[in-house]
């Protein structure tokens, strides 16, 4: 584990770029079951194994990158696209196997909950997305999806290898109130989560599309805004309903899906998606935001 931060961009996007990229544990249980039916299972049985697990997600996704044969031109955007690229054979072959984000993290409770945290906020930005693309009628929801589901897979590689400098995020926060998120990360990391983000984009090759919604400099454009919504109500829901970022979040949806400022059919949407995530949340062994809502307390 890491217990000094790096001096430069370059040095994160280089250690993470040598590290194995572990499982939730959930996830090696799941592809160990699809393993034993694979005469039974469908590409649409993988995808939503991997959709779950934005860790696997990212493995895939290096996997694919890594070995793409030279007479491919076009790339693979979706879940569903990697598999079929994969094969379900080739797949369960290549991936179903590797640490866990457990085993690492066994030890020390606080990380492995910061990190569980992580891969259920991003699991739910992409549920998210998936409604709001739901109401926009998007060319291609998979994509945006996939998009939100990566948004902040660096932020999980921190509490994964180095959870003390991830705490000192959260302390630094919680000691200055209004500190922004990025300005927190930028002292403690020297870099934001952000910049690593699409730094690591870049240097694993991801499709162009899926680094491009990612890059909120891009924010005029529908999509790219989709994502970033949607990451920031996975974010602020996890504080509970009455975060007081969640306002503008609900108007921003409500332009995104309608062109206006009607925030109750964009509540509504919200609150039904969290409530449809509630019934998932062992998966990532954290308290759904639907617990939270005002009416079920």
């Amino acid at each position: 584990m890491l217990k000094q931060r790096f001096e430069t961009l370059a040095g994160w996007v280089d250690h993470f770029s040598r590290m194995e990229i572990p499982l939730l544990e959930y996830t090696l249980h799941a592809l160990r079951d699809l393993h034993g039916r694979m005469e039974e299972i469908s590409v649409r049985d993988i995808a939503a194994v991997i959709r779950h697990d934005p860790l696997l997600s990212l493995k895939v996704l290096r996997y694919l990158q890594a070995h793409r044969h030279t007479t491919q031109i076009t790339d693979v955007t979706t879940l569903e696209r990697s598999v079929m690229m994969l094969g379900i054979k080739g797949f369960l072959g290549a991936i179903s196997s590797g640490n866990t984000v457990e085993q690492q993290l066994e030890r020390l409770p606080p990380a492995l909950y910061g990190c569980h945290a992580a891969c259920y906020r991003a699991y739910s930005a992409s549920k998210y997305a998936e409604a709001i693309c739901s109401q926009r009628y998007d060319i291609d929801p998979a994509e945006v999806m996939a998009a939100a589901l990566l948004h902040d897979t660096a932020e999980i590689l921190i509490w994964y290898e180095a959870p003390q400098m991830a705490a000192q995020v959260m302390l630094l926060q919680q000691k200055t109130p209004g500190l922004r998120s990025r300005d927190a990360q930028r002292q403690i990391f020297g870099v934001t989560i952000l910049e690593l983000q699409i730094a690591l984009a870049h240097e694993w090759h991801f499709p162009k599309l899926i680094t491009h919604l990612m890059d909120e400099s891009f924010r005029d454009e529908a999509r790219v805004r989709t994502v970033m919504v949607a990451n920031a109500l996975a974010r602020h829901l996890a504080n509970g309903w009455h975060d007081a970022a969640l306002p503008d979040d609900f108007a921003a949806v409500a332009q995104l899906i309608n062109g206006d400022t009607d925030r109750q059919a964009a509540y509504e949407l919200v609150r039904d998606t969290a409530i449809k995530l509630a019934r998932e949340w062992q998966w990532f062994q954290v308290a759904p935001a639907a617990s939270l809502l005002p009416d079920l307390e």
